[in-house]
C-alpha cells in the first residue's frame, strides 16, 4: 500500500523571523488554500484534498486538466490554490468566495472570472513510490523534472540562504511572507515540523471559535465578539475577543453558523474572564470553525492586543489552531 491509498495530511511548519543559512531554501508565501493533488495521468482526473480531508476539486474546474503537464502515470503533489488579482497579487477574498459555492452554473462562472493557478512546492508520490522520506533537495530535483508550468500551475520558486533579504523584499510588496525549509528535510506527514518554518509579513493568528458575545443596539440581533482560542499542549486557552473587522453580512453569516455550534459548557478547562458590561452575555461553541485574526501583539499570558476579524478560514482544522507552550 502506498501514499496514493491514502487521505494526506499536508507537512505543516512552525512560526520564525527571517534568517541566513545555506542549508536552508526560502519561498513565497502565498495567500491560497492548501491542497493535496492527486493527479491520474492515464486516466484524466485531478483530485485536491484540503486540510479538512475533504475533495473539493469540483470548485475548479479550470484545474481539471493540469494532468497533460506531468512526466508520470499517477502522481500526488503538494501545493496551494491561489487566485490572483490584476497586479498578479494573491486575492484571499476571491478565493473564498470560490471556496462556499457548489452550484455547478456559479462554479463555472465564476471559474471564468476569477481563474485559479495551482502553485506547486512538493512531490510526495510517483508510480508507485513514495518519495517523502527523500531530502526536499531529492524531491525538488524531480518535481522540476516531472512537471511542466502552465497557464494554470506554476512551481513555486526559491532562493537560497538569503531568507531575510527575500522576506523585505515580500514585506515592500504588502505580501503574506515567505517559507524556509532545510534542504535536508524528508516530508513529515501530518506533522508540524521546525525543519519547515513560516515567516509572517503581518502579525495574525489563525484561532479557533469558541463562541461569541451578546451585541446591542445595531449588533442586537447580531453578534457583539468572537470568543477565541488557540490549542496549548492539547488543551485550549483563551486568546481574547474579536469584536472588530467584520461587516453586518459577515456576522450574520458567522452567527448563522455558530448558532448550529452552540453548547452549554464552555469549551476552555478555565472560564476566562470576559469583563462583559450589564446586559451582555457569552454564548458557547463547538471549536469547529477557524478564523484569522490581526493583532498588534500577544501579551504575556497569550491575550491578542487590538484584535480584529480578517477572514474565515474554512481550509484549516482547529487543531491546527495552536501556540508553542
Amino acid at each position: 500500500m502506498t501514499l496514493w491509498d491514502e487521505l494526506i495530511k499536508p507537512m505543516l511548519a512552525y512560526p520564525s523571523k527571517p534568517f541566513d543559512s545555506p542549508d536552508w531554501v526560502f519561498e513565497i508565501k502565498f495567500d491560497g488554500t492548501r491542497s493535496i493533488a492527486y493527479v491520474d495521468v492515464k486516466n484524466r482526473t485531478v483530485r485536491f484534498l484540503n486540510r479538512r480531508m475533504m475533495f473539493f476539486e469540483h470548485r475548479y474546474p479550470e484545474l481539471g486538466n493540469i494532468f497533460e503537464d506531468m512526466d508520470a502515470d499517477r502522481i500526488i503533489l503538494d501545493g496551494e490554490i491561489v487566485v490572483f488579482d490584476e497586479n498578479g497579487r494573491p486575492d484571499f477574498f476571491k478565493l473564498a468566495e470560490r471556496e462556499h459555492v457548489d452550484d455547478k452554473l456559479r462554479v463555472e462562472i465564476l471559474s471564468e472570472q476569477n481563474p485559479a493557478t495551482y502553485i506547486v512546492f512538493d512531490v510526495l508520490h510517483i508510480d508507485g513510490n513514495d518519495l517523502i522520506d527523500l531530502p526536499w533537495e531529492k524531491r525538488r530535483e524531480i518535481l522540476e523534472n516531472r512537471v511542466k508550468e502552465s497557464d494554470r500551475m506554476l512551481i513555486s520558486k526559491y532562493v537560497r540562504e538569503s531568507g531575510t533579504k527575500l522576506f523585505e523584499e515580500i514585506k515592500k510588496l504588502g505580501m503574506e511572507g515567505i517559507m524556509a525549509k532545510r534542504i535536508d528535510s524528508p516530508y513529515l506527514i501530518g506533522k508540524r515540523s521546525k525543519l519547515w518554518l513560516k515567516i509572517k509579513a503581518l502579525k495574525t493568528l489563525d484561532v479557533a471559535i469558541c463562541g461569541y458575545t451578546t451585541g446591542k443596539g445595531v449588533r442586537k440581533e447580531l453578534l457583539g465578539s468572537l470568543i477565541t482560542g488557540v490549542y496549548v499542549n492539547g488543551k485550549l486557552k483563551y486568546t481574547g475577543k474579536v469584536g472588530t473587522g467584520f461587516d453586518e453580512e459577515e456576522m450574520k453569516k458567522l452567527k448563522s453558523m455558530l448558532d448550529k455550534l452552540i453548547v452549554d459548557e464552555c469549551p476552555f478547562e478555565e472560564v476566562p474572564q470576559l469583563d462583559l458590561p450589564s446586559g451582555r452575555y457569552a454564548v458557547w461553541t463547538k471549536p469547529e470553525l477557524v478564523c484569522e485574526v490581526k493583532f498588534l501583539e500577544l501579551t504575556r499570558d497569550g491575550i491578542m492586543r487590538a484584535p480584529s476579524y480578517v477572514r474565515l478560514r474554512t481550509d484549516k482544522l482547529p487543531e491546527d489552531c495552536i501556540l508553542e507552550a
